[in-house]
């Protein structure tokens, strides 16, 4: 009795051993990671700096233009067309004849018509590259000389657009 004891102790142990073994599975699963990156973009552009007008001859001056884009976004940047191509004395807007200089702003860096009276039909383009990018000496500006003005500061604002 005590060998069959013995042998039903030996095989309830195999039995448990191998049943663990016989019933163990694995199973995998997923999960699903998605994201989007959105495209943004902002512009900054230096001021034109005329400084004492000339008398006889119209001064030019050029402006860096930088878009700042997110990484593959593509840009397009225009003048709204507010300001129609002027300096003014004391900035007032309403002031004509010997109050205001003529400055027609033109694109330089692609040969777009890029005029204040124009804004539709010029453009600086390109793709963002997620760092600023400097469009040396985009636009140039020149303001007539200042024969006949007005004695005084002359000044205006330009607003620039960028479509992205």
């Amino acid at each position: 009795m005590n060998k069959l004891k013995k042998l039903l102790l030996i095989s309830s142990a195999l039995l448990l051993s191998t049943a663990n073994n016989t019933f163990a599975a694995t199973q995998t699963g997923t999960i699903a990671a998605t994201w989007t990156v959105t495209g943004t973009c902002s512009v900054t552009a230096t001021g034109f700096t005329f400084g004492t007008l000339s008398q006889s001859v119209a001064t030019v001056q050029t402006s860096t233009v930088t878009p700042t884009c997110t990484n593959g976004t593509g840009w397009v940047i225009t003048n709204n067309g507010t300001n129609e191509g002027y300096l003014y004395l004391n900035g007032t807007t309403s002031n004509t004849g010997n109050d205001r200089f003529l400055m027609p702003v033109t694109v330089t860096s692609s040969g777009a018509a890029f005029t204040l009276a124009g804004a539709a039909s010029g453009k600086l383009l390109g793709t963002g590259s997620g760092s600023a990018q400097a469009q040396e000496g985009a636009l140039t500006a020149t303001a007539e000389s200042g024969a006949l003005k007005t004695a005084g500061s002359y000044s205006s604002t330009i607003t620039l657009t960028i479509t992205y």
